[in-house]
């Protein structure tokens, strides 16, 4: 009885929202495809969800076709979210210039500012996004969109190697 009496203590006395929140982390998911064209892309997004409620968006783009390339053209955007129970609101507030890490010299400046602006549309066309919770744990989360489609991100782990 004591020990449960400390408990009920301890957590009256956290300020409210301080609980652990199995939101707040880093979650990423990435996809693999190959368009009509035999372009290969990957994107990984990644989207960090802070306990002071603000977020990040990551996106990185990367497409090989033969000899062409572009390495990790990467999006980011900046904003708050908030979740009441299952509904997770994610609000973008700000979007930075895209930048990429490798280009080859095949790629011309015209077809890098398409593809720049296809990913930006993704960020400013819904800034505001309000998404269902179906599953969250300590390693996954699945959200459902405002349109009906179903995104599983798993919880964001970066390689020992490049913390150094």
């Amino acid at each position: 009885m004591r020990t449960l009496l400390i408990i009920l203590l301890f957590a009256v006395s956290l300020p409210a929202g301080s609980v652990d929140d199995m939101t707040v982390g880093r979650w990423q998911i990435v996809t693999h495809s190959t368009s009509a064209n035999r372009t290969h892309i990957t994107e990984k997004e990644i989207l960090g969800l802070k306990a002071d409620h603000t977020l990040d968006i990551t996106i990185l783009v990367s497409l090989k076709k033969d000899e062409h390339f572009i390495k990790d053209l990467q999006f980011r955007a900046t904003g708050i979210w908030k979740r009441h129970t299952t509904t997770l609101v994610l609000v973008i507030q700000k979007i930075e210039v895209p930048f990429a890490k490798e280009v080859s010299r095949t790629i011309t400046k015209r077809s890098m500012e398409a593809l720049a602006a296809v990913y930006q549309s993704r960020l400013t066309e819904s800034p505001i996004r309000i998404n269902t919770i179906t599953l969250l744990t300590d390693k996954k989360m699945t959200i459902i969109n405002e349109k009906g489609v179903s995104t599983s991100y798993t919880k964001y782990l970066p390689s020992p190697l490049k913390q150094k």
